[in-house]
């Protein structure tokens, strides 16, 4: 069998790597000093009398302050993330036990121990009372406000309104509220800024000018998350002989945090300062401050591969070298994460030109100015011109548009072309990486390919999830047999039977092999 496989994120949470939304949060924690010094260093090494330095990098441009991205551009972040994924806030907050459940499983915390502590600093059962008839939301922004029947944000209010000092407590508890309470708002000031004339004739153009008139003070609702969010850098040390108080400021902590990983739109501060790259000379601080990001990005990548791999850890890359034990072959391997990580398990076994990185790479660099992208397999940043790691591109059209980057997309779509299945791990098929979807989709509808979608158990059936892919990449339901759903323990990578992913789809395979010999 021939084989082609993908691979996201969610493929390299067992070698101790986090999951990729993680380090959007970290990033505006990052000391940035290094990389401000570092491009200080190329733009004294320029040549001040090229068309370069002359036509397209401002005046004076080796005595320019270098900016970096600050509280501001991560205020607007929040914004934009209340803004564009209040569905999922809602979702999450209305399911706050769950996500607290996550925050102590993160935490360390038995819920046995949350339940002891808080009997004993208020002497009433956990879970005994909710707040879900004590505390209503007006009815005009929603009715479907699920926060107060939770029975862990009820043991915080229970615990705020005993005495003691609970002032960080009760800022992680008003920031979820805000956040919940802004979601609903910016739900309702949408839907009423697009509908203030339920009816008009379409030929009284006058009436599109009375719109739009109605907004959320952003400051107000993400100004607390704000803060917290970058100042809980360090996480509170809690353990079973903690106090209820550090238990719950902890938990509050994490389940914020779990939040944002998940809904942080980090794609539209990219969005909005990558057209920058192209032109330092008209807006010079924002030109630096998407360098600096960058090149921030970069480093916190390769600092979390050094400090978090566990080089004994066995996972899907380790699990994919078993399919050349018999007389499978692999033809092709695409990624859509950034760092190397592949390389370092594979790569004395699969040659590195048989590994496609899509979305670029920590080994990948841009230059803006020719729109081209270069490779280095030691890493080594070019200093001739201003160069950015290539990565978080999923947006910035240009660079894909660069001879070596559509040469990968070409190449991998061919060699995946020529296999008998392809297998995509650890990736979720979201709506930024149409680009890549769109090459899984032609090789499923025009090219007859079938695709197995490794994924982990949880209570979703094969049936949500197929239709889950068809909506992501646009499938019709006639290629419904082509796409299979293999569930895993997230531990062990094996199915309900015991079977390792690989040796499953193997199964498959030789099953839909024998069936088709009998049809014959």
């Amino acid at each position: 069998m021939k084989f082609g496989l993908f691979f996201g994120a969610g493929a390299e949470v067992g070698y101790g790597l986090p999951l990729g939304g993680k380090f959007a949060i970290d990033l505006f924690r990052q000391d940035n000093t290094k990389e401000k010094s570092a491009l200080r260093e190329v733009l004294n090494g320029l040549n001040n009398l090229t068309m370069y330095a002359t036509k397209w990098l401002p005046d004076n441009y080796k005595g320019k302050r270098i900016h970096a991205f600050g509280k501001t551009e991560f205020r607007s972040l929040i914004e934009s993330s209340i803004e564009y994924r209040k569905a999922t806030i809602v979702e999450r907050l209305n399911a706050f036990d769950q996500l607290a459940a996550n925050a102590l499983d993160s935490c360390d915390i038995k819920q046995e121990i949350l339940e002891q502590k808080f009997k004993e600093f208020t002497g009433k059962d956990y879970g005994s009372e909710i707040y879900s008839q004590e505390i209503k939301v007006n009815p005009t922004l929603t009715g479907n406000v699920l926060l107060f029947e939770s029975e862990f944000y009820s043991a915080v209010l229970d615990v705020i309104r005993k005495e003691g000092d609970t002032a960080d407590i009760e800022k992680y508890a008003t920031s979820i509220l805000q956040l919940l309470i802004g979601a609903y708002g910016q739900e309702l000031v949408q839907k009423v800024n697009q509908e203030i004339f339920t009816k008009a004739p379409d030929d009284l153009t006058i009436l599109d000018d009375i719109s739009g008139m109605f907004r959320l003070e952003f400051d107000k609702i993400g100004n607390t998350a704000l803060g917290l969010l970058l100042a809980s850098g360090a996480r509170c040390e809690v353990n079973d002989t903690s106090g209820i108080q550090d238990i719950l400021l902890a938990v509050l902590q994490e389940a914020l945090e779990l939040l944002f990983t998940e809904v942080l739109d980090y794609q539209s501060l990219i969005d909005s300062h990558w057209r920058y790259l192209y032109s330092p000379r008209e807006d010079w601080a924002k030109f630096t401050k998407m360098v600096i990001f960058l090149h921030t990005t970069r480093s916190y990548m390769l600092q979390q591969l050094e400090a978090n791999i566990d080089a004994d850890a066995e996972g899907y890359y380790h699990d994919m070298l078993k399919l050349l034990d018999s007389s499978d072959t692999i033809e092709a391997i695409g990624t859509a994460n950034y760092n190397n990580l592949i390389e370092r398990v594979c790569g004395k076994i699969i040659e590195k030109t048989s590994i496609y990185h899509l979305n670029g790479s920590v080994n990948d660099f841009y230059n803006p100015y020719k729109n081209t992208v270069i490779h280095d397999d030691d890493g080594k940043i070019p200093t001739d011109q201003i160069h950015v790691p290539f990565m978080l591109t999923q947006s910035g059209v240009k660079p894909l548009t660069s001879i070596s980057m559509s040469r990968r997309y070409v190449e991998l779509f061919d060699k995946f072309k020529e296999t008998d299945a392809i297998i995509a791990i650890g990736y979720n098929f979201n709506i930024d990486d149409n680009h890549i979807n769109g090459l899984f989709r032609q090789l499923i509808e025009d090219e007859g390919k079938t695709l197995f979608w490794v994924t982990p158990i949880d209570e979703k059936s094969d049936g949500h999830l197929t239709k889950t892919l068809e909506e992501k990449m646009r499938l019709p339901t006639s290629v419904r047999d082509q796409v299979h759903i293999v569930r895993v323990n997230r531990e062990s990578r094996q199915t309900d039977d015991g079977l390792l992913w690989v040796d499953q789809i193997r199964a498959t395979l030789a099953e839909s092999s024998v069936e088709s010999s009998e049809a014959k």
